[in-house]
Order: structure tokens, then C-alpha cells, then sequence
């Protein structure tokens, strides 16, 4: 089992995650709260797709929309998942669909230059030990997560991996773009989804319009036989 090592400097850094915000809406308003635009086999933007750090919230590529799921580790309903800055697939050990991630599309952030998703070499989810919450109080979690999208700490971009990297450098205290420690890495990844089509996907900010983390933005394309 894989496990990440959050150091206090890093993990002190990561409390300007949304979660601290409050509001009156209920967990099931808030956590479908996203902005969608365009379709499927054509182009799908997403705006801020609220994502906690109670559940997982589940999204499914062809209907362009979250989804809940009653028991998703039998249900084809859903293709990802969001839970913090880590992500899982349908498919492998969590869930039964054929989902996965191509192990070499980290190599582009060129969205357009995407053409044609492989056949094979598609990644399962792993177990990990989750970390997450407001330091000093953070809570620990074993479950699946995908090794390939989900974000980590990293000293600099040229090691980042997932859709986004976390370093207090990135802060805007520090000189950074960003308001806190989440960067997104706008890495292109295919991602099969549970039904065995293709999806080339990409997230391209991690913050609300009131620079609160914890809101990924991504676009995708949809396509059955992997051409883009």
C-alpha cells in the first residue's frame, strides 16, 4: 500500500481549502453544484465542480453531469470520482466497469494535440492512504484512488503527476499564481470510462471565482472507438 507523506510546512499551506467555508445549502445541493456547458462527443467545460472532503462525488463523461450512485462499487453509473485533489475510475477496485487511465498522457498540456487514445496500457486504481482535512486535525482514509490523476506533493512542476500539484511555493504569499498551495498541472490525460470509451480530459484551475480551492474546472471529449 502506497502512502503519502504530508510534511506540517506542506500540510500548514493547504488551509485555505474551501472546506472551512460555510454555508445553508445540504451536502447533496452543494456537492452537484457545477457549472456544464457543450456535450460530449463535442466539448464539455465544467465550472467548479464543489468537491468535498466528506464523500467522493462521482461524474459521469456521457452525461455530462454528476451522479449519485447507490452503491458505486457495483454500479456503471459513474466514470470518476473527486474527493479532494485525489481522483478514482470506474473500474479495477473501484467499481465494475472497465475504466482505467493511460500511463503516459503526462507528457502534454496541448488539449488540442490529443488525437487518438491507445488500445492498452490503461492503470487501475491502487489502495492509499488518504490525507486530508485542516492541519493540526487531519483525518486518514484507505481507499482506491487513481495514482496516475490524483494530485501530490511535489518540490517543483518538473516531478508534479495528477491534476494538480501542492507546494507552498505555489502560494501567492510566496510569489505564486495561486492563492494557495493547489496548482493545476493542465496535463492531458485519456481516461477509459466504465463503458470502454474514451475520454481525453484535462483540468484546467482548481479554484471558485472567490479563490477557494477544492473547485476543480476540467474540460473532455467523449469519443466510442478513442478517436479524438
Amino acid at each position: 500500500m502506497k502512502i503519502r507523506l504530508l510534511t506540517i510546512a506542506l500540510v500548514v499551506g493547504a488551509l485555505m481549502l474551501s472546506s472551512c467555508a460555510k454555508d445553508t445549502m445540504t451536502k447533496s445541493e452543494k456537492k452537484h453544484q457545477v457549472e456544464i456547458t457543450g456535450t460530449p462527443y463535442e466539448l464539455v467545460k465544467a465550472k467548479n465542480l464543489v468537491v468535498g472532503e466528506q464523500d467522493w462525488v462521482y461524474f459521469s463523461f456521457e452525461k455530462a453531469t454528476p451522479v449519485d450512485p447507490a452503491d458505486p462499487a457495483k454500479s456503471t453509473d459513474w466514470d470518476v470520482a473527486f474527493f479532494a485533489y485525489y481522483m478514482k475510475t470506474n473500474g479495477g477496485i473501484s467499481g465494475p466497469g472497465k475504466g482505467g487511465v493511460l500511463s503516459s498522457t503526462t507528457v502534454t498540456t496541448s488539449f488540442d494535440e490529443v488525437k487518438k487514445a491507445p488500445a492498452e496500457g490503461y492503470v487501475n486504481d491502487v489502495k492509499e492512504r488518504m490525507a486530508y482535512g485542516m492541519y493540526p486535525n487531519l483525518s486518514y482514509r484507505d481507499d482506491s484512488v487513481s495514482p496516475i490523476l490524483s494530485g501530490d506533493f511535489a518540490d517543483n512542476k518538473d516531478v508534479a503527476k495528477g491534476i494538480v500539484w501542492l507546494n507552498p511555493g505555489n502560494m501567492a504569499s510566496n510569489g505564486g499564481k495561486w492563492p494557495s498551495v493547489y496548482a493545476p498541472t493542465y496535463f492531458v490525460y485519456i481516461i477509459r470510462t466504465a463503458a470502454g470509451k474514451y475520454v481525453k480530459f484535462q483540468v484546467t484551475d482548481f479554484y471558485n471565482d472567490k479563490a477557494e480551492a477544492g473547485a476543480p474546472s476540467f474540460q473532455y471529449k467523449l469519443s466510442d472507438d478513442g478517436t479524438f
